[in-house]
């Protein structure tokens, strides 16, 4: 692509795309050259996902004679039945002046229509892509803003950040955000890098890091102790906690829901107001459509979600599922519950096929799931790989009460259900009981199964 087009204020991105197009189709010619193409504008429009009239106001803007002069000629042929060559003029290996080495594949990309599909980008973007390709040097990223990106298109800082993110949606570049609103833009040459590049862009979004160069500033947002002796703004002199100072750089938000953590409010602040009329406390009302607070952890957790799982979850389960996981993290440090998550995943690791409720399935792989009145207990182990004692206790007062139920119809107290009751009969034993035989020296009370085993003794070995 020649720079002085790429440049221009006189061509839309609509025609520098067609002069793209039309000088692809442009096949060798005899000589060594390049020699006009037919081509006609129907297919030309379609390719560029446009209409002919929109491709035809493009294509009177590169006929047009410039500064330099046309940067396309068409033939005219006589006849109802007319073919049109069309010829892109000023080729750089002629003109020998700057240009931009431009993947014909990337011209894929391009639809200049209004209803744009998912995967596409529009002709001002690809303009974008190969100012990038130009401005460069050496093959290294590009330093830039957004507001330098949109002055090479002659616009806003809006306007690039708008067309920046279009390239970062279909992996056309990688850009890696730096401290002050610096970018690092890197373009991608090779399809297949560029769609794992779209791949991990929506996944994880861009990415960040901070240049050695540009160390933290000392503002009381940071440490605890200042040297100076009135911190902060001569505007603002912020009044902060010490939980609020140690407070950590916050991840993104994950979907709908704002990650951050509660600021510190006093006891009584927000849970009555003074009406200005009658003088008397009314109670706050809670504020419909809110968005909740999880944990800082939370967003990161949830992205060690399999794929397989996390893809299926709708937006108000995923609210769910970080509510679920700020609960957790209560008791648990990020680590241990992730290591959590990998271990009941192997459940439905083979068969992702077989879960109807993605929500339920992922709350689940993060919840405890037991009641034990231990909360360092995990899968009834304590920290040390010891048995939790609780969790035995429990289990001897479940058998306990089935074999009371087994021994006589009397009420007894359900431990793990916290109810007052018989607990569910043990299965196989309906109907398996005999009353008439003689009596068990262990256990007085049982009657004997057929066979000779009494039901104490059958609770006792499958227990």
């Amino acid at each position: 692509m020649p720079a002085d087009l790429l440049r221009s204020g006189a061509h839309t991105g609509l025609a520098v795309a067609a002069w793209a197009v039309y000088e692809t189709l442009m096949p060798a010619g005899i000589d060594g050259g390049r020699a006009p193409a037919y081509a006609r504008r129907r297919w030309v429009a379609a390719a560029l996902g446009t209409t002919e009239t929109a491709l035809d106001n493009a294509r009177r803007e590169l006929l047009a004679d410039v500064e330099g002069g046309p940067w396309l000629a068409r033939s005219a042929p006589r006849g109802a039945k007319r073919a049109v060559k069309h010829a892109a003029l000023r080729l750089p290996r002629l003109t020998r002046e700057a240009y931009a080495a431009v993947p014909a594949w990337t011209l894929d990309l391009v639809h200049a229509g209004r209803r744009r599909p998912a995967g596409t980008i529009t002709p001002d973007a690809w303009r974008l892509y190969a100012l990038v390709l130009l401005a460069r040097q050496e093959h290294r990223p590009l330093e830039a803003s957004v507001g330098y990106l949109g002055a090479l298109l002659g616009a806003s800082a809006a306007t690039g950040r708008r067309r920046l993110a279009e390239l970062e949606r279909v992996g056309l570049v990688d850009v890696v955000a730096r401290c002050g609103g610096r970018l690092l833009v890197t373009p991608v040459l090779d399809a297949e890098t560029a769609e794992q590049t779209a791949l991990d862009y929506a996944e994880r979004g861009r990415k960040t890091t901070a240049h050695p160069s540009q160390p933290v500033a000392l503002t009381p947002d940071k440490l605890r102790h200042s040297p100076l002796p009135g911190s902060g703004t001569p505007q603002k002199t912020p009044v902060l906690n010490s939980d609020d100072l140690e407070a950590p750089d916050l991840p993104p938000a994950v979907g709908d829901v704002q990650v951050g953590r509660a600021a510190a409010r006093p006891a009584d602040a927000g849970e009555a107001r003074r009406s200005p009329k009658k003088g008397r406390p009314t109670p706050k009302r809670p504020r419909r459509g809110g968005r909740g607070v999880v944990h800082p952890a939370a967003a990161e957790l949830y992205r060690v979600l399999p794929e397989k799982l996390r893809s299926r979850i709708p937006e108000h389960g995923r609210r769910r599922v970080l509510a679920a996981l700020t609960a957790e993290l209560a008791a648990r440090t990020p680590a241990e519950l992730a290591e959590r998550i990998a271990g009941r995943w192997q459940h439905w690791r083979y068969r992702p096929e077989e879960i109807a409720d993605p929500t339920a399935v992922a709350i689940t792989t993060v919840r405890r799931g037991y009641d034990c009145p231990r909360p360092e207990c995990e899968d009834h182990r304590l920290p040390d790989g010891h048995e939790c004692s609780a969790c035995a206790e429990i289990g001897r007062q479940i058998n306990e009460g089935r074999r009371a139920v087994l021994s006589g119809p009397q009420t007894v107290e359900h431990p793990a259900a916290g109810i007052d009751g018989p607990p569910p009969a043990a299965p196989g034993l309906s109907g398996a009981l005999s009353a008439s035989s003689p009596p068990c020296p262990q256990h007085p009370g049982a009657a004997r199964r057929p066979g000779g085993e009494c039901a104490g003794c059958w609770v006792d070995r499958i227990a």
